[in-house]
């Protein structure tokens, strides 16, 4: 996919407009490569970026507030007459930035940063947000002056000023009485199964197949509407999400590969780079945790142009429950303390900020935490505490967490995501079948069983091969739905419990701390390379004692501050660019 950026006349030589391409008497567009669509009716034009699903006339009549209807994961410049509208589809999982003196806006920060005039200043704050969160919590950057244009969001160019508006709030869709039943997990599931219908494109294509129920249900409607494709997964092989979709798809008789994440060349040769390329691209998130991503799409690119994806449908059905990389236990704080300033100790003394010079961020953390306060008190109250919560999960995570993945992914084929439907989400959000509406982080695992039966009724109505497979849960999806096989599910629930008290996890499943080892030396420079912000000392003592055993949220602060310090060192301003292929299609504007 394409990288665009869109650059107001003041900022513009004379050498540098022959390479530019006017949009209106204030601002020029440049597009990195070919792979984008462009269509007139009148005076009017529009230019797609990215994966539109749908019949381009709807883009040029539909109102602000339709916007989220749209499918697909793409970017859209429309231009009528002196004014130019910039968005995103829905969830904004692709990023859209702009400069605050607002003479830039791209989807790209390294398309920013090539074409600053100096050095941009280091926001602090989202330093601390990322090693609280994992992400940003707010619409900074890495940047002080580059912010991330809010969830939801579309910026208007005109009369050479930026003006930014919501077009959707996604707590409309909340309900105060959530229905519940057969009748309406029938309607649901049947409403998935047509939906998800215009998500498979007509060429042969790959699906991601784990050992968990998203990416099967994805395959057993594929079947269902008779679809040629393939199936992938990545990790080690004695790893679930490789050994069950396997099996699974033997006994399918699907194609299925599965990307070895402990191979020696992967760990010695991929690993890194993909670190590095994944850690600069889109929302620069933490990419010696996720490299396998940007790896296997690569991979399954060579042969595929299409790649659906599972993404955000647990987050979407099953209550969150647990800390980790989408919920951190700094973000469960912030929803499940209600005390001001337990809160701000809690914030304060969180673990992973114990790798930073603390005397650098003191007046920051103490600015922060005011503004994270302050957005608590601005959530509707009307609504539960759960939904609450989720204005946050639908409006940051699922962009800044999934949307990471889809946005390096996107960069080399066409990544859709069935789950994050308007229609389906909308209709899922007036039933008890939502993870919005179950009980606040419960763990009582026949309350988020709630969830995982809209599942199961879409697999029995598709694959009855499927619904009778074991998944990495321990249980069939039959399970779920009839009684009598009720204790396949509470024997594994409770066996997982016992065996996390008696045995020590192997985090090493995905290759990560193979990687890591593979690449000491190169991350001793990363470490040392940047000697304000972080203490090194503490760094390397992490980076010395990790092995398959050691705790992930340990483990994830040291990748995520590797991935800050990368990009603190490397994402600094070059010479403007003067290389990038500009294409004359759109010359008319």
């Amino acid at each position: 996919m394409s990288d665009f950026i869109l650059l107001h006349k003041e900022l513009i030589t004379k050498s540098e407009k022959k390479n530019l391409l006017k949009v209106n008497r204030d601002w020029s567009l440049l597009i990195n490569k070919a792979n984008y669509s462009e269509y007139n009716i009148g005076n009017n034009k529009i230019i797609i970026i990215g994966d539109y699903i749908g019949a381009i006339e709807e883009i040029f009549s539909i109102n602000d507030n339709e916007i989220s209807k749209l499918k697909g994961h793409f970017y859209a410049i429309i231009v009528k007459e002196n004014s130019v509208k910039i968005y995103n589809s829905f969830f904004s999982m692709l990023p859209v930035y702009y400069t605050t003196d607002e003479c830039m806006i791209s989807s790209s920060l390294s398309f920013i940063c090539e074409y600053a005039n100096a050095k941009p200043e280091i926001d602090r704050k989202y330093i601390l947000e990322n090693l609280l969160f994992n992400y940003g919590f707010f619409n900074r950057t890495l940047y002080k002056n580059i912010k991330l244009l809010a969830c939801h969001s579309f910026i208007t160019l005109k009369n050479s000023k930026i003006t930014i508006a919501k077009h959707f709030d996604i707590s409309t869709l909340f309900v105060s009485v959530p229905k519940g039943g057969k009748k309406i997990a029938n309607q649901l599931s049947d409403l998935f199964i047509k939906t998800v219908k215009n998500y498979f494109p007509e060429e042969e294509f790959n699906i991601a197949f784990t050992s968990g129920f998203d990416g099967r249900t994805l395959v057993s409607c594929a079947t269902h509407h008779y679809k040629k494709f393939k199936t992938f997964s990545f990790g080690r092989p004695e790893n679930d999400d490789v050994s069950i979709p396997l099996a699974n798809a033997k006994t399918l008789k699907i194609p299925y590969q599965f990307f070895d994440l402990g191979d020696v060349d992967y760990t010695t040769s991929e690993y890194y780079k993909n670190a590095l390329e994944y850690a600069t691209s889109g929302y620069l998130g933490n990419g010696f945790l996720y490299p396998h991503f940007l790896y296997s799409t690569k991979k399954i690119s060579e042969n595929s142009n299409h790649l659906l994806s599972g993404a955000a449908g647990s987050e979407l059905f099953r209550a969150l429950h647990s800390t980790g990389a989408v919920t951190s236990q700094a973000l469960a704080n912030v929803f499940k303390i209600q005390n001001e300033e337990e809160l701000r100790e809690a914030i304060k003394n969180a673990e992973p900020l114990h790798v930073l010079n603390t005397s650098e961020f003191a007046k920051d953390l103490d600015e922060l935490i005011d503004e994270i306060i302050t957005y608590k008190k601005s959530l509707p109250q009307n609504i539960s505490k759960n939904q609450q919560f989720y204005i946050f999960v639908f409006e940051e995570i699922f962009r800044k967490f999934f949307g990471q993945w889809v946005t390096v992914q996107q960069k080399h084929l066409t990544v859709r995501t069935p789950f994050l439907d308007y229609s389906f989400v909308k209709a899922l959000l007036t039933t008890k079948y939502a993870g919005a509406n179950n009980d606040f982080f419960t763990d009582n695992p026949l309350k988020r069983m709630k969830g995982q039966y809209l599942y199961t009724d879409i697999i029995k109505k598709t694959n009855t091969q499927i619904y009778k497979q074991t998944t990495g849960k321990g249980y069939r999806p039959i399970d779920v739905r009839d009684i009598r096989y009720i204790h396949n599910i509470i024997f594994p629930f409770l066996k997982k419990k016992i065996l996390k008290k008696v045995t020590k996890t192997n985090f090493d499943n995905l290759g990560i701390i193979s990687g890591i080892k593979a690449n000491e030396e190169k991350l001793h420079l990363i470490i040392n390379s940047e000697q304000s912000f972080f203490d090194t000392k503490i760094l390397e003592s992490f980076l010395k004692d990790l092995s398959p055993y050691t705790p992930e949220k340990h483990r994830d602060t040291l990748l995520m501050s590797l991935s800050i310090l990368h990009n603190l060192s490397s994402h600094s301003v070059s010479p403007k660019i003067n290389t990038y292929e500009v294409y004359n299609s759109i010359n008319g504007l």
